[in-house]
């Protein structure tokens, strides 16, 4: 078959590598001239396979009064009444019950378990290069009643070991924090870090050379074009783009895609930043990635030039911008200097990105109701942690194998 991909950030380049491989012919069709430039871009780096809770849950709807108010908070909603925010709010507040949030974590599990074994086939296989290292991953905890609800919900299956402050400070050195600061923390060995943006160039060079594959970049995508109830073309800047099936992989940009379809995505852009910092030689180098629990906030070592880098992400805005807010980059720079003491004065390289969230945090993967267009967005702030695993669940459902992972978990209509 012909298989058009639309986007070629990480999600869009590993299903058209699955796809080519499977032997279709690809076309990959973004609005940037190169690969990789939205929320693929400079992510938290974070390869989360086994911590992956979703943003709605019943500790995020307790605080959300609190995170809304504070101009500090890690999550904000800008000011101004959008339908599509509101429609989106209102299935988050369902996500947020006990039961769903269990059932988004199951569904996540098993997801990211594929995408880790699919991201090792396909770096051996491919010989990519992109940082990958095994380097566990610490959560720390600052209030008590979020470490213990943590606690409870991790899954026994012995990755995971719990901490006392006095542990996670002994294992993670770098931490500039007093015990009496945390209540605890949750290591899991297993846990990877590695540069998203390095990987996509990686791959994005063996797509090159692959003869079945078409390239239509610098090409903005304007909107479907539709014969007997089904898609047959999509519409360009540069003329039609023919093919026998669509897979939209369009980020926050998927939604309006799908609007011009006919049908509804529940999918809203929730805005992250981060900070690349190189510490000084004398720094303690930090070991392995950590997340600030409290904040929201991640950090991760980077291989770069011989020297460890730091990747610092966060921040969660429910908007659709992408201007770069000085006052959310300064809440990274702070948090650099309290919690590793880095000194972020100098070059920081600082990024936004607007992440596809839907209001339960799970992918869509599937049929849309619009015949021969597949989705294969709304990955949040997990997209490099899944996008592996979410390629080859396309792959086998657009030719109708059987996966290893429960399909139906991952269905638009789940989240209508």
């Amino acid at each position: 078959m012909k298989i058009c991909v639309l986007g070629a950030g990480v999600i869009g380049l590993t299903t058209a590598w699955c796809l080519a491989e499977a032997g279709h012919d690809v076309v990959i069709v973004d609005r940037h001239a190169s690969t990789a430039k939205d929320a693929s871009a400079a992510n938290g780096a974070q390869l989360s396979y086994a911590f992956v809770a979703p943003l709605a849950s019943p500790a995020t709807l307790r605080k959300l009064p609190s995170l809304l108010l504070s101009s500090e908070s890690p999550m904000r909603i800008r000011a101004g009444l959008d339908p599509a925010l509101v429609s989106w709010g209102l299935r988050f507040l369902l996500a947020c019950r006990p039961a769903a949030m269990r059932e988004t974590i199951a569904a996540q599990l098993a997801l990211a378990a594929l995408s880790r074994s699919e991201l090792t086939r396909l770096t051996q296989s491919l010989m990519l290069s992109f940082g990958l290292r095994t380097a566990g991953k610490l959560v720390v905890f600052r209030s008590r009643r979020e470490f213990d609800v943590a606690r409870r919900a991790i899954v026994a299956t012995g990755e995971q070991q719990i901490l006392t402050p006095a542990e996670c400070l002994a294992l993670e050195p770098a931490l500039r924090l007093d015990a009496d600061e945390l209540a605890g923390g949750i290591f899991t060995a297993s846990e990877q870090v590695g540069d998203c943006a390095a990987f996509c160039a990686g791959l994005t060079t063996r797509l090159k050379r692959q003869h079945n594959v078409e390239w239509v970049l610098g090409t903005e995508v304007r909107g479907p074009v539709r014969s007997g109830g089904r898609l047959v073309a999509i519409d360009t800047d540069k003329g039609h783009v023919q093919a026998d099936h669509f897979v939209l992989c369009m980020g926050a940009a998927s939604a309006a895609f799908a609007k011009a379809c006919g049908f509804h995505l529940p999918i809203y852009p929730l805005k992250g930043y981060s900070i690349t910092l190189l510490p000084a030689p004398e720094a303690r180098v930090l070991r392995h990635s950590v997340t600030d629990m409290e904040r929201k906030l991640v950090f991760a070592p980077l291989a770069r030039d011989g020297r460890t880098a730091i990747r610092v992400a966060g921040i969660a805005d429910l908007e659709r911008g992408t201007t770069i807010d000085a006052g959310r980059v300064e809440i990274l720079r702070r948090a650099s200097a309290e919690l590793l003491g880095i000194d972020a004065a100098g070059d920081i390289e600082p990024w936004c990105g607007l992440r596809p969230m839907t209001p339960d945090s799970r992918p869509i993967i599937g049929w849309s109701p619009l015949q021969g267009l597949f989705i294969n967005s709304g990955h949040g702030m997990l997209g490099w942690t899944l996008a592996c695993g979410s390629a080859r669940l396309t792959a086998d459902m657009i030719e109708c194998r059987r996966s290893v992972t429960a399909a139906s978990a991952f269905a638009l209509r789940r989240a209508a």
